[in-house]
């Protein structure tokens, strides 16, 4: 009969035996997620590589030379339509405008006051039919009568003729005033459209010549960019429906469809270009942005569905009896996010989807 000291001898003994065999299973034993093989709707979709860019650049340039005065131009600054984003001095300009107008309003007084000259135009005239009653009664000789005709249109000629130069002048000023006021009004650059700026190259102070380029905008209209590859191509057209996710907000994914289809491919990796309407707060649409795309060509309901991040080539490790077992199946297609399985699994069934890289077939996993 054992003592109370072999029997808490052996008691320690069993504990560590207990401990020990403990230890070893869990060291021994891989830690993994897994997941339960459902059935779903499978999609047919075609991989693609997302771009956000501006929809276009423009140049804001100037058409008339002169010095900067002021400028609302920040880089990175936003700037709306018809805003008012840069001012040319005016000083020279108006100075010439100035003294134009006046010269007009002076030939305009001139052309307004011609009273003198219609009097004498109306004397002449009544002196010529005096000779002319004359010259009918008689008294009056025929040569001299002709010359008073002459002389009578000669003048009123005269007159017609200056008073046409006259107004040839003041057209011509009008002319040139509107020209003026035209460069004036051209000395105020305005935004053609809404946009962000990247690049100022005429600051206050600056001198510009006409035509000089005062920055670079991105329009704030974004496109979106999908790029596929030429394999993936067959079936692709408007309408489709996509499912997009953008690097810089991880897993969250966005809805649209196809819109417009370009007809050529790059010739430098023949990738053929999709534009896209998606389903996305603009603010979230920057240029630059980058990501992937699954175009959606066809749905399969009933299908049985696995993520895709489980798949290994042709190959998942499922669970059987706490153990991974690596297991060969068919793959049928392939979305975003999930694949179609043909063969090889059957819904209720346990893979491993995570941790995969530190299995081989038949360890022992817990979860």
């Amino acid at each position: 009969m054992l003592n109370k000291k072999q029997i808490l001898t052996l008691s320690i003994a069993a504990i560590l035996v207990l401990a020990v065999t403990l230890v070893l299973k869990t060291g021994l034993t891989s830690k993994v997620s897994t997941v339960t093989v459902a059935i779903d709707t499978a999609v047919d979709a075609v991989p693609a590589i997302i771009n956000v860019r501006s929809d276009y650049t423009f140049t804001l340039s100037s058409e008339e030379s002169g010095r900067v005065e002021n400028s609302q131009l920040i880089l990175g600054g936003h700037i709306e339509k018809n805003a008012k984003v840069l001012q040319i001095e005016q000083t020279d300009l108006q100075l010439d405008a100035r003294i134009l107008k006046a010269e007009i309003e002076n030939l305009q007084a001139r052309l307004a006051l011609k009273s003198a000259e219609e009097a004498e135009l109306r004397k002449r005239q009544e002196d010529l039919q005096n000779y002319e009653r004359l010259y009918a009664a008689g008294s009056y000789p025929e040569l001299e009568m002709q010359r008073r005709h002459r002389d009578f249109k000669v003048f009123k000629e005269s007159q017609e003729l200056e008073r046409l130069n006259e107004l040839q002048q003041l057209e011509q000023m009008e002319a040139q005033l509107e020209r003026l006021e035209r460069r004036l009004a051209k000395t105020t650059i305005y935004a053609p459209t809404d946009g962000i700026v990247t690049s100022i190259y005429a600051y206050p102070g600056e001198l510009v010549n006409s035509g000089s380029a005062l920055a670079e905008v991105f329009s704030k209209a974004v496109v979106i960019e999908a790029k596929i590859n030429e394999e993936d191509f067959a079936g692709i057209t408007t309408g489709l429906d996509v499912t997009i996710r953008l690097l810089t907000y991880g897993n969250q994914l966005f809805e649209g469809y196809i819109e417009r289809v370009l007809p050529t491919a790059d010739k430098e990796n023949q990738q053929y270009t999709a534009l896209l309407k998606v389903e996305i707060d603009e603010a979230k649409l920057l240029p630059g942005l980058s990501g992937e795309a699954s175009i959606i060509r066809r749905k399969i309901p009933n299908a049985t569905v696995i993520p895709r991040r489980a798949l290994m080539g042709n190959f998942v490790f499922k669970v059987v009896d706490d153990q991974a077992r690596l297991t060969p199946v068919k793959v049928g297609v392939r979305g975003l996010n999930n694949v179609e399985i043909r063969e090889g699994l059957a819904e209720g069934d346990l893979i491993v989807t995570d941790g995969m890289d530190r299995l081989k077939d038949g360890d022992a996993v817990r979860f």
